[in-house]
């Protein structure tokens, strides 16, 4: 049984068929079909629930709709996603907030800081207001987090440690620095969330498998960030829907636990059923551990 602790299966690619990409035989395969269609096939193939984060403001009211039809097989966190929060107007800080009290949320986010572009950078001191301000909702609400930092751990960093005492744990979103920035979070009482950069043939891959090996496996959590971050694909691929961007999908994440088990020298059920348990003690989900 495998959680995916963060997918976006709300957003607007999946309103139609998507070339989704899939795990068969050890290797990577593109299929077409719809959200349900590929929802339906997660649970066939043991993938027992995801959590679904919040991007932007104004796709909240969908994102619950649809979580809402898929009870207890999604579990929902609300936010407004760094690179989002610059561009939304301050005063709907407050609609937010009804929307993690009055609906079955279990977490808080996507949040945190996002320093990739010239113009989010440029605009640190918003996405601060923001991080700080879900930090606090999340506080008064007892919830966990779901972070975002990107290009930004030493600011992001300093602002967890300065609110140390309102935090309530949670996942580091996409993880792939290295050993220490990971240690300084797992310090803080955040478990990471590995996607497909641990797959992923470059500098970035090569510091993420060093961490993952050095961790405990009790930290880690599996993610596919669905639609986006993908592993590296055989050229071919592309070429099977050649009008159709290929979307992740939580069928691959049995590739994501394989290759932790590897790193760590442990047996592939061992860390499924351990990944599995981590998921659900992060978020307090409401089901049964294995």
């Amino acid at each position: 049984m495998i959680i995916d602790s963060h997918a976006h299966y709300a957003y607007e690619r999946y309103d139609s068929e998507v070339a989704y990409l899939c795990e068969r035989d050890g290797k990577f395969d593109v299929r077409l079909a719809g959200r349900e269609t590929l929802l339906k096939e997660m649970r066939k193939n043991g993938i027992v629930g995801f959590l679904e984060p919040s991007i932007g403001f104004d796709a909240i009211e969908k994102q619950l709709q649809f979580v809402s039809e898929h009870h207890s097989f999604i579990w929902s966190a609300v936010g407004v996603h760094p690179t989002r929060c610059i561009h939304t107007d301050w005063d709907k800080h407050e609609k937010v907030r009804e929307y993690a009290e009055n609906a079955d949320i279990i977490a808080i986010g996507e949040t945190g800081l996002d320093y990739h572009t010239e113009e989010a950078k440029q605009k640190s001191d918003l996405q601060k207001q923001w991080f700080v301000y879900h930090i606090e909702l999340a506080d008064r609400l007892r919830l966990p987090l779901v972070l975002h930092i990107r290009m930004a751990d030493l600011d992001a960093l300093e602002i967890l440690k300065e609110y140390r005492t309102k935090l309530h744990g949670g996942a580091v979103h996409c993880f792939s620095e290295d050993y220490q920035t990971a240690q300084e979070y797992i310090d803080l009482g955040f478990t990471l969330g590995i996607g497909a950069k641990l797959l992923w043939e470059n500098d970035v891959g090569e510091i993420l498998r060093d961490t993952v090996r050095r961790v405990p496996l009790e930290s880690l959590l599996v993610e596919t960030d669905a639609p986006f971050v993908l592993p590296p694909l055989d050229k071919a691929l592309h070429k099977v829907y050649p009008d159709k961007k290929i979307s992740n999908s939580s069928l691959i994440l049995p590739a994501l636990v394989k290759k932790i088990a590897d790193l760590k020298g442990e047996a592939y059920g061992t860390v499924e059923d351990t990944i599995y348990r981590n998921t659900i003690r992060a978020f307090d989900l409401p089901i049964a551990e294995a």
